[in-house]
């Protein structure tokens, strides 16, 4: 075993690495002047977007007699991603475990390690080793290094975290996930003029897939705001053609969500009013109302008249005669 493989089987890498180490090791292999039996092995550097398909050269077969077998491990670890045996330009024998796999093109005599939708765990160290079969013990013919490097731009976002409160304090977040290398920038910027002295909370996370997030936490005083109609978060990454810039504005009658609309007081004044001009004219009616009924009830004649009777009659005969009249009403006397 080589100098080279016996450092790969010690290195075991982990999901998320940066790539800093994957650099470091493929600029070893490049200065390194050791060679194999066969011949000096090759060492290429491949980078990739994430999602995109990548196919890198990982073995050229000039001569295949019967009996060749083409391994392809990763990041130094004995474990087979890939194993090909095939002779006389005839695959026998293909087996491969994971997103990867070999293709032998007959046209170029190159066998392809192949990974249609890379992503950012793919990034390492992966070798390919041919080796002889027949006849018998096995010996190393050629092998090949291969760095992938596989970048992710950032998506980014920019919200408004924590509105103002009585005239308190406001955050504004600007977020950025999904995204290797970890190296990233973030600049503020308030209408248009670059942030240089205000307070700021980043923090930088690894995710699970190997990418990475950053948080990015700017603080502006309520009268900041006010002065200003426009904030922007500018996000530069090395997998991105040009900076993202994400604004974010609010019109100057939200800026303060304690005071009310002007229309709001504006409609309960005039429900009130229309109210009381109900309410007037409604007492106003009743009172009417009862006026002209007591009116009427005083026209009303009394059913009973009073007759005084006339002075001159002597006492007893009127008396007698006003009886007769109350007694025989229909009667002429």
């Amino acid at each position: 075993m080589c100098f080279f493989q016996m450092l790969f089987r010690k290195l075991q890498w982990s999901k998320g690495k940066a790539i800093l180490p994957v650099l470091l090791i493929c600029a070893l292999f490049s200065s390194s002047g050791l060679h194999q039996d066969a011949s000096t092995a090759r060492r290429k550097n491949v980078v990739s977007l994430q999602g995109k398909m990548v196919k890198m050269e990982c073995m050229h077969i000039s001569n295949a007699p019967e009996g060749l077998i083409l391994t392809l491990r990763r990041n130094g670890t004995p474990a087979e991603l890939c194993y090909l045996q095939f002779g006389n330009f005839s695959i026998w024998n293909r087996v491969c475990k994971g997103s990867v796999t070999l293709e032998y093109d007959h046209h170029t005599s190159w066998v392809y390690a192949v990974i249609q939708k890379v992503s950012v765990n793919d990034s390492g160290v992966y070798s390919c080793t041919l080796e002889s079969m027949i006849p018998p013990p096995v010996k190393t013919l050629d092998y090949t290094y291969i760095c992938l490097t596989v970048s992710a731009p950032p998506v980014v976002e920019l919200s408004l975290v924590s509105p103002f409160f009585n005239n308190c304090e406001s955050t504004l977040t600007c977020c950025a996930w999904d995204f290797y290398p970890q190296d990233i920038q973030f600049s503020w910027y308030k209408d248009g003029e670059l942030i240089t002295n205000t307070s700021k909370n980043d923090s930088l996370f690894p995710s699970s897939n190997g990418s990475y997030s950053y948080i990015s936490n700017l603080i502006i005083s309520h009268s900041d705001w006010s002065r200003s109609v426009q904030f922007s978060c500018q996000v530069n990454h090395s997998a991105l053609e040009s900076p993202v810039v994400k604004h974010i504005s609010l019109p100057r009658a939200e800026k303060d969500p304690s005071e009310l609309p002007v229309w709001i007081p504006a409609a309960v004044l005039a429900g009130i009013l229309m109210i009381l001009v109900v309410a007037i004219l409604a007492m106003i009616l009743i009172f009417r109302s009862k006026t002209t009924s007591q009116s009427s009830a005083d026209r009303v004649m009394p059913e009973t008249v009073v007759m005084q009777l006339p002075q001159e009659c002597q006492r007893e005969k009127c008396h007698t005669t006003y009886a007769l009249l109350n007694y025989y009403p229909g009667s002429t006397l």
